[in-house]
Order: structure tokens, then C-alpha cells, then sequence
């Protein structure tokens, strides 16, 4: 496996794991917010804004990778 697909594979895990975090982070902001605990239950989401900032910046990652793996075109030959 070369650096680029090891970075890509890292990368697309934490992505993962980032995103699973996040939605169970707003399901127990959620409920904390039911409970009565709005100030608590705002910090979480504040927290979110965080973790979201870093999936965007991890996709952009991604990206950069995919695009620069993406072979060149091919030209006719006449």
C-alpha cells in the first residue's frame, strides 16, 4: 500500500468515526435538551461545531487525494 492510499484509508476512517460521533453526540444533546438542561445540552452542540469543522477539513483532504491519484488524460494519436 502506497503513503497515499495509507493516508486515504486513515483518513476515511476517522471520517467515519467523526461522523458517527457526531450524530451520537446530537442524540445526547437532544435528550439533555429534553431533560431541562438547554445550557448543557448547548455546549454539546457548541462542541459539534468543532467536530464538524474538522469532517469538512478531512473530506477536503480526501479530495486533494483523489484528484491528484486521477490519472491524466489520453490524447488521440493521429
Amino acid at each position: 500500500m502506497s503513503d497515499k492510499e495509507t493516508i486515504a484509508t486513515l483518513l476515511t476512517i476517522i471520517n467515519s468515526r467523526q461522523s458517527r460521533l457526531a450524530s451520537t453526540c446530537k442524540e445526547i444533546a437532544d435528550w439533555i435538551d429534553r431533560q431541562g438542561d438547554v445550557p448543557a445540552a448547548l455546549k454539546i452542540r457548541d462542541t459539534l461545531k468543532a467536530v464538524e469543522a474538522d469532517e469538512q477539513q478531512v473530506k477536503k483532504a480526501l479530495t486533494s487525494l483523489k484528484v491528484i491519484d486521477a490519472p491524466l488524460p489520453r490524447f488521440r494519436q493521429f
